[in-house]
């Protein structure tokens, strides 16, 4: 580690404590020698992996950003509520919440912002493959996401529109992206999708898992997801025109797209 990063670390770190009632009892909280924790503070020590864990759970952040040149890791905190007159001895009000669950993870997320085609089974059109327009974009720090989903019943060719907002977050090691949504046109549903993307691969399909409310149907269903990567920009009106539902057999959809839902099941 270089001297700047164990600099940015102990600063960082002494920002934190100073939201706590003392030193003293972040100490006692995380089971942690005071002498010990004095090193990290004065940069004068790195923690051991299992010290950094158990820092990086009790202050709710994740390592990578506890190593943030600290202006950023400052304005990171303002984002997420600190230093309001809300937060007492670590007590988080429900604003505070939602910034500690999506963070922003501009680092994480950032090779993963753009548009997707997301593919799952569609409940309301049981047998059909259901595509939507998803793209991830960064708004003042945060992560966002914005859904929309068009498609003309297969029998009657009635229309179905929904639209979706939601936050992003990557949470942990584990390599995951939560995205939750609103439905804000119909205001019945909350969908969350939950991807576990190879990092060591390009960015060109993202699998994972979607729970969410049929708009036909109204009843709650689970179906695995696959997100097709397309890009940072896009012809939005000729990709409006792409969505709808398609018979698994379909040539519009992508042939791994296929194979991947093919040997997935619908839950409702």
């Amino acid at each position: 580690m270089v001297k700047t990063e164990q600099t940015d670390f102990s600063q960082n770190l002494r920002l934190l404590c100073s939201f706590e009632k003392s030193v003293s009892d972040v100490c006692r909280a995380i089971s942690i020698n005071r002498q010990q924790f004095n090193k990290y503070l004065n940069a004068a020590s790195k923690p051991s992996a299992a010290n950094l864990r158990r820092i990086c759970e009790h202050f709710h952040t994740h390592q990578s950003e506890l190593y943030l040149p600290h202006a950023e890791f400052t304005e990171l905190l303002s984002l997420r509520g600190y230093g309001s007159e809300h937060t007492v001895a670590g007590l988080a009000a429900p604003e505070q919440l939602v910034r500690r669950a999506f963070p922003g993870n501009r680092r994480a997320l950032s090779r993963y912002l753009g548009y997707y085609l997301a593919h799952s089974h569609a409940l309301s059109w049981e047998g059909y493959i259901l595509r939507a327009l998803v793209c991830l974009y960064e708004r003042d720090g945060m992560i966002l996401s914005k859904t929309i989903s068009r498609v003309k019943d297969p029998k009657d060719g009635t229309p179905f529109i929904s639209k979706y907002d939601g936050y992003v977050s990557w949470l942990g090691s584990g390599n995951t992206i939560f995205v939750v949504e609103f439905q804000n046109l119909a205001q019945d549903a909350i969908a969350t999708t939950i991807l576990q993307p190879n990092i060591r691969s390009q960015v060109s399909l993202l699998r994972g898992i979607t729970l969410d409310m049929s708009s036909k149907l109204k009843v709650p269903y689970a179906s695995n997801s696959v997100w097709k990567f397309l890009g940072t920009t896009v012809k939005q009106r000729s990709v409006l025109q792409s969505l709808g539902v398609f018979a698994p057999d379909s040539r519009a959809l992508d042939p791994q797209v296929k194979q991947i839902l093919k040997n997935t099941a619908l839950y409702h």
